[in-house]
């Protein structure tokens, strides 16, 4: 049975590189405003909910730091082996959220017997095809806007 295909988030090398920086920068601030803040003259409660606000932005960043580069070695693997398709529009789905608006794409992808995928994405315009990036092998894929 093949895996089911996945989408690659497409991240150039330079891309990924200011994701780790901005995430290197936040960690070493908010860890030096923890050790500030352990001996500040607050109420032990108020250290500690602000300490577990803090630890949860690291957590954050350090997913950040792990994310971007993965994303940036699977692009590369993706622009290593792909080939370009375009990729039929089957439907669209819009979403506003009152400060955004996405859609909801499912697209046919007719590489390796086709198969269907969903993309989300806030850059599609109407139209009917998208240029696709394809390993049909490992069945990765990803929509190049």
């Amino acid at each position: 049975m093949a895996p089911n295909p996945s989408e690659v988030s497409l991240t150039s090398p330079r891309s990924a590189l200011a994701q780790r920086v901005f995430a290197g920068f936040t960690i070493t601030a908010v860890a030096g405003g923890m050790a500030v803040l352990a001996f500040s003259d607050e109420p032990w409660w108020a250290i500690l909910l602000w300490e577990l606000a803090m630890l949860v932005v690291v957590v954050l960043m350090l997913a950040l730091w792990a994310t971007a580069g993965e994303s940036a070695k699977e692009t590369a693997a993706l622009r290593a082996r792909a080939t370009a398709v375009v990729a039929e529009v089957l439907d669209s789905t819009r979403h506003d959220d009152g400060e955004t608006v996405s859609h909801e794409l499912t697209l046919w992808i007719p590489s390796g017997g086709g198969f269907q995928v969903h993309h989300r994405c806030d850059r599609y315009e109407g139209e009917q095809h998208l240029e696709v990036l394809v390993d049909p092998v490992v069945r990765t894929w990803a929509v190049v806007h």
